[in-house]
């Protein structure tokens, strides 16, 4: 037996016997041995005795061992030993029986969409809990994701980008880097990456099992944008939007518009998670019991260790979600209390247009609409009818963003709101969620409103400086609508987070034309 032409004892430690070697990659060879003391098979990896000459390498590759064996999860493979002999260092792991997630999409098609969510939901879980634990994987790929014969998912590998990555280039080791497609343009960039390029990689994961092709054209590719990315339900048009979401959201190129941590992007694939029947042919087990987030403690700040993969965690948010099989609610908006000291949550009834004509009293909007066409058309959808129930205390919130000018992501983002039958109308009433940015007001006739912008808006008047919650807001331009579009083009600091941005809309009502 050799390994990069060294010699390989047979037993290591007087225990591990090398059975049989099943890969070699640039960092590591893989064996099946087999613990004598304990009478059980397990995963030998070997550090190849070139990279442990190399000033560092064998003391990283230990200390990231250690740390990596805190690491006890049940989506996580164990990792139970490590050590030297002869100048050889190793890791002794637990044996996963079955076949990595490449293996599967090498093999098959697409996966379906709710067990292509279990899986990246159970690594999502994996990874929350390592990045808690102060761990960034670095190197997630479906190589590295197991699908164990009993319907486990284990994620592996943890040690070894921890350890082989503190100095240097990640270009230079194959198998730290894994392929270009999974790797989070920040990497690539050289930049310190934290828990948020798993994400990264998890999302083009998902995007491989819902597509069956890795993201392309891939990180590698010269001149490549990573700012550009083949939508899955633009490859495969049955892939559910809120995957599509996922996806998107998990893989955006600045690291600040992705999920803040691992336990908020579990959060948003649990619904299609829980759809998963483990029928006949299915890869994952038929219950989905253990299919919830435990409640986490959020850890103050960043935590700094030596090597460059090993250490760097989100400052947790403190999302606390428990997610039943049933079904999940989240929502990424807020639920303000807008009343003035001394009032109370009775709005007078105003009722809709009923016919076509002017409106010569305010107007009560029948429905409300979150329009996100330049985006990934969807904004907070499950608030909009926040916006016009008649209570100031609760409110439709766009999503939360990096930048006033929507993260420079798209020109803009609104509600929909539908009188009923076109009316015109001389000025809009709204109470806002907070003072600050700007907005545009639009107007549109028709069964149904424009499902683009701007083609088919009309526009009705601009405010480019939202001095308070209160607007009232004069239309400049004539005609009678149906539709009405509050289209915010800037937003200002979010209520809860002050460091992102956000607005919404509390009431909105029509007031009539002069």
């Amino acid at each position: 037996m050799s390994q990069a032409g060294f010699n390989l004892p047979r037993v290591l430690a007087g225990r591990y016997e090398l059975s049989e070697p099943l890969a070699s990659g640039q960092v590591t060879s893989v064996w099946r041995g087999h613990d004598r003391v304990l009478g059980r098979d397990v995963i030998v990896k070997l550090l190849r005795p070139d990279l442990a000459a190399q000033p560092g390498v064998r003391e990283r590759f230990r200390l990231a061992a250690v740390n990596a064996a805190r690491l006890t999860h049940p989506n996580i493979v164990a990792l139970y030993d490590t050590g030297e002999q002869q100048g050889i260092d190793y890791q002794v792991m637990e044996l996963v029986e079955g076949s990595t997630l490449g293996e599967v999409l090498r093999g098959s098609s697409p996966l379906p969409a709710a067990e292509a969510a279990q899986v990246a939901f159970l690594v999502a879980e994996a990874l929350g809990y390592a990045h808690q634990a102060g761990v960034v994987h670095g190197n997630l790929t479906p190589n590295n994701i197991l699908l164990g014969i009993d319907g486990t998912v284990k994620v592996g590998d943890f040690s070894i980008a921890a350890a082989t990555g503190a100095d240097d280039d990640p270009s230079r080791t194959g198998e730290l880097a894994g392929s270009p497609a999974y790797v989070a343009p920040e990497i690539i960039d050289g930049q310190e990456p934290d828990g948020r390029a798993d994400l990264y990689s998890l999302g083009a994961c998902l995007y491989e099992m819902l597509t069956g092709r890795p993201p392309q054209p891939g990180l590698s590719v010269p001149g490549y944008d990573p700012s550009v990315l083949i939508a899955p339900r633009a490859v495969r048009a049955d892939v559910p939007r809120e995957l599509d979401t996922a996806v998107q959201r998990a893989m955006a190129p600045d690291p600040a518009d992705r999920y803040p941590n691992a336990q908020a992007m579990a959060a948003a694939l649990a619904r299609s998670a829980a759809q998963a029947d483990g029928g006949p042919g299915s890869l994952m087990p038929a219950t989905l019991e253990s299919l919830q987030l435990a409640e986490v403690t959020p850890e103050p700040g960043f935590l700094h260790h030596e090597g460059r993969w090993l250490g760097w965690t989100l400052a947790l948010v403190g999302l606390a979600a428990v997610v039943a099989v049933a079904g999940v609610t989240l929502s990424r908006g807020i639920n303000l209390d807008l009343r003035r000291p001394g009032t109370g949550t009775h709005t007078p009834s105003i009722p809709p247009a009923s016919t076509a004509g002017t409106a010569t009293t305010p107007v009560r909007f029948t429905q409300a609409l979150a329009f996100d066409p330049l985006g990934d058309g969807h904004e907070n959808d499950d608030q909009a009818a926040r916006a016009i129930d008649q209570d100031p205390t609760s409110a439709w919130s766009t999503q939360h963003y990096n930048r006033p000018a929507l993260g420079g992501l798209k020109p803009g983002v609104g509600l929909v709101l539908d009188a009923g039958n076109p009316v015109a109308a001389g000025e809009l009433d709204l109470t806002l969620v907070s003072g600050g940015g700007s907005l545009e007001v639009y107007g549109a006739a028709g069964d149904a409103h424009p499902p683009g912008f701007p083609d088919g808006w009309t526009r009705l008047a601009a405010v480019p400086d939202l001095t308070s919650r209160q607007q009232r807001i004069a239309f400049t331009g004539e005609g009678s609508f149906r539709w009405y579009l509050v289209w915010f083009t800037s937003l200002p600091p979010a209520p809860d987070d002050p460091s992102r941005y956000q607005n919404g809309i509390a009431e909105a009502i029509l007031g009539p034309s002069s």
